[in-house]
């Protein structure tokens, strides 16, 4: 499970708004405390995706491999539900988008190297359409700080009628990996 402190999130300057709306939903951080692990799903259940995509980048330090590991997978999940989605609207995604997603997995789990990456990465980013961004941005070398941005891409690709059933999706499968079922 992965947590952040209130005193992270206040090092890595976490919006106020969120982190009000985290605070008043634990009791006050005075009450809570600033340095208590608080797990990200509770972040998910008290503000939601975005803010607990963010939270990622405020994660306690021994848990960096992990978080790692979770948010490139999350990310390829993300990216695959775009591509898949674009499929189905009738735009067959760039062959090397699928590509940059196989290789991020392969390369969470340990099973190719940092310039397989960063290759595919490069060549999806060259593909045409939000999805080859989005599959760019899964094989990207900083994906922590892109796990938001691509999440809501991928709602955006969704289309509008479909971004709160896309959203509601993601936050349950970001759960799943929390939880570690995933």
């Amino acid at each position: 499970m992965l947590h952040t402190t209130f005193g992270l999130l206040h090092r890595h300057k976490a919006c106020a708004a969120g982190y009000k709306k985290l605070a008043k939903a634990l009791g006050g951080v005075k009450v809570y405390g600033q340095d208590k692990p608080i797990p990200l799903t509770t972040i998910l259940d008290s503000n939601g995706l975005s803010d607990t995509l963010w939270c990622l980048r405020a994660t306690l330090p021994e848990v960096d491999v992990a978080r790692d590991k979770l948010a490139r997978l999350l990310a390829c999940d993300y990216a695959e539900r775009a591509l898949n989605r674009e499929r189905e609207q009738g735009r067959e995604p760039d062959p090397r988008s699928w590509d940059a997603i196989r290789v991020s997995r392969a390369y969470a789990n340990g099973e190719t190297t940092q310039e397989e990456l960063v290759a595919a990465g490069d060549a999806a980013g060259a593909g045409v359409g939000a999805a080859g961004w989005i599959a760019a941005w899964a094989a990207g070398a900083d994906w922590v700080a892109w796990a938001p941005p691509a999440a809501w891409a991928a709602a955006g690709v969704a289309g509008e009628g479909a971004r709160g059933g896309e959203q509601e999706w993601q936050a349950r499968r970001f759960r799943e990996y929390l939880e570690g079922s995933a």
